[in-house]
């Protein structure tokens, strides 16, 4: 398998977040359940390690795959596109072009993003091993747990305004000042260096 795509026509129904503006239309997007770009020839390097989800590298095609599906979104004259990021590493490779719908969502990954890539200068693989074995943890030291939350990118005039609002700016970087996430670090520095040799290896089916 090259390339699996699985999308649907869907309606975003906004809910009222206090101290937000008002959003009062259904809007029609093009969702993306599932997206595999994989190359089962290609090798894993330790400039490219297998993340989580992985069992092959990809195919480097992701930008191109993204602008077709934004040609997509255009022709069906729909207001935008919509996915969740079942990993951390996808949100942050999609946040570029898909900003989170929530802001305290994007608050959120900030924090992350501010801990795992700035402050413990970790590779965006490791980074996201480190989300995925339990070693991020939260203000009360219990593992933080990834849960995806929708990415749009919007068309619509209206959608990309409230995006790019002040409210939604404020309330994103609010989240991100008030997030408490550390790293146990030696517990990753221990885990990877046990994995990291499995880690440029298919993973097994």
């Amino acid at each position: 398998r090259l390339v699996e795509l699985v999308v649907r026509r869907d309606r975003l129904v906004p809910e009222a977040q206090p101290g937000m503006p008002g959003l009062g239309a259904v809007y029609d997007v093009l969702t993306v359940d599932w997206l595999l770009l994989s190359h089962p020839l290609g090798s894993f390097r330790p400039d490219r390690m297998r993340l989580p989800g992985q069992t092959h590298p990809g195919l480097g095609i992701g930008e191109r795959v993204l602008e077709i599906l934004y040609r997509m979104v255009e022709r069906l004259r729909l207001d935008g596109l919509f996915t969740v990021a079942d990993h951390f590493h996808n949100a942050v490779l999609y946040r570029r072009e898909l900003p989170f719908w929530d802001p305290a969502a994007d608050g959120q990954l900030h924090a992350l993003q501010d801990l795992l890539l700035e402050k413990e200068k970790l590779s965006l693989a490791q980074a996201s091993w480190a989300v995925e074995w339990g070693f991020v943890r939260c203000a009360d030291d219990s593992p933080f747990v990834w849960h995806g939350e929708g990415q749009l990118r919007a068309m619509n005039a209206e959608l990309r305004a409230w995006i790019g609002s002040p409210a939604y700016q404020e309330r994103a970087e609010r989240t991100r000042q008030h997030a408490r996430y550390t790293l146990a670090r030696a517990w990753l520095d221990e885990r990877w260096a046990a994995e990291k040799d499995a880690l440029l290896e298919p993973a097994a089916p």
